[in-house]
C-alpha cells in the first residue's frame, strides 16, 4: 500500500503536469506562477490556490529536506491527502452548473405584477426572469417591487404591468446568463466579480442557466447567491 508521502507526491505531480500542459507555453514556469496564471482562467484553481501554494512548499520540504537514506520521512496527514485528492478530482471533473437544473418560473414584460407575486408566494422564490420577444431581458425581485411601491401613491398589482415596475427600478439587468456546461467554480467567480461592478457592493441578483448561454435559449435553471456561496473563493 502506498504511503501518504507517495500518494501526495503522485497527485501533486499530476496537478503540476496539468498546469504545465495548459499554461507554461513551452518554457519553464515555477509552480506558484503556474497557479497564479491558471487562477485567472480556471475557477477551480482560483478556489484552491492557497492550498496549492501550501502544498508546493510541502512538496519542496518532502523532496529536498526530509530524506534519510533516500527515504521520505515526512508523512502528510490523512486530511491533507483527502484535500489534494479532492482538488485533483475537481480539476479533472469540475462540477457543472447543471447541478442547479430546475424548473424556472418566468413572466413576460407585459404580464401583470400580480402574476409574478403569485409565483413568488406559491413557489417560495425571490427572482423571476422576465422575457420580451423571446429573450430574457431582466429579473424581477422584491427590490424592484419596493422601488415601484415607493414611487406610487396608489398601487394595483392586478392592473400594473411588470414592465412598468421595472421602469421604476434602480438596479435593472443585474444578472448574467451562463452556459449549462460552465463549472460551478467559474460561475462562483462570476458572482464574486459582480460585487465590484456597478452597482458596486451588490452581487448579481441571479445567474440564469441556458444550454448555450444565450438570452434567447430555453432556461434550464437559475442560481442565486445562497446556492453558490460555498464555492466562492476568499
Amino acid at each position: 500500500m502506498a504511503s501518504n508521502a507517495e500518494k501526495f507526491l503522485d497527485i501533486f505531480n499530476l496537478i503540476e503536469k496539468h498546469l504545465k500542459s495548459e499554461y507554461n507555453n513551452g518554457y519553464y514556469i515555477p509552480f506558484g506562477d503556474l497557479v497564479r496564471k491558471a487562477s485567472a482562467k480556471e475557477g477551480v484553481i482560483k478556489r484552491f490556490r492557497e492550498d496549492l501554494f501550501v502544498y508546493s512548499d510541502l512538496r519542496n520540504v518532502m523532496v529536498h529536506n526530509s530524506r534519510i537514506n533516500g527515504r521520505i520521512i515526512a508523512e502528510p496527514l490523512d486530511d491533507v491527502i483527502e484535500k489534494i485528492e479532492l482538488i485533483w478530482n475537481q480539476i479533472q471533473h469540475p462540477e457543472k452548473v447543471s447541478k442547479f437544473k430546475k424548473k424556472v418560473y418566468y413572466c413576460f414584460s407585459d404580464d401583470k405584477l400580480l402574476k409574478a407575486l403569485q409565483y413568488m408566494h406559491e413557489h417560495k422564490i425571490s427572482q423571476i426572469p422576465i422575457l420580451e420577444k423571446g429573450e430574457i431581458i431582466d429579473i424581477l425581485n422584491a427590490n424592484h417591487i419596493t422601488d415601484w411601491l415607493a414611487a406610487k401613491e396608489t398601487v394595483s398589482p392586478a392592473r400594473t404591468s411588470i414592465s412598468e415596475v421595472l421602469q421604476n427600478a434602480t438596479r435593472n439587468k443585474n444578472f448574467e446568463i451562463i452556459s449549462g456546461n460552465m463549472s460551478v467554480f467559474d460561475a462562483a467567480e462570476i458572482y464574486k466579480n459582480s460585487y465590484m461592478k456597478p452597482p458596486v457592493n451588490w452581487y448579481y441578483d441571479a445567474l440564469i442557466i441556458t444550454p448555450t448561454g444565450k438570452a434567447n435559449d430555453q432556461m434550464a435553471g437559475i442560481i442565486v447567491l445562497k446556492d453558490i456561496a460555498e464555492y466562492i473563493s476568499t
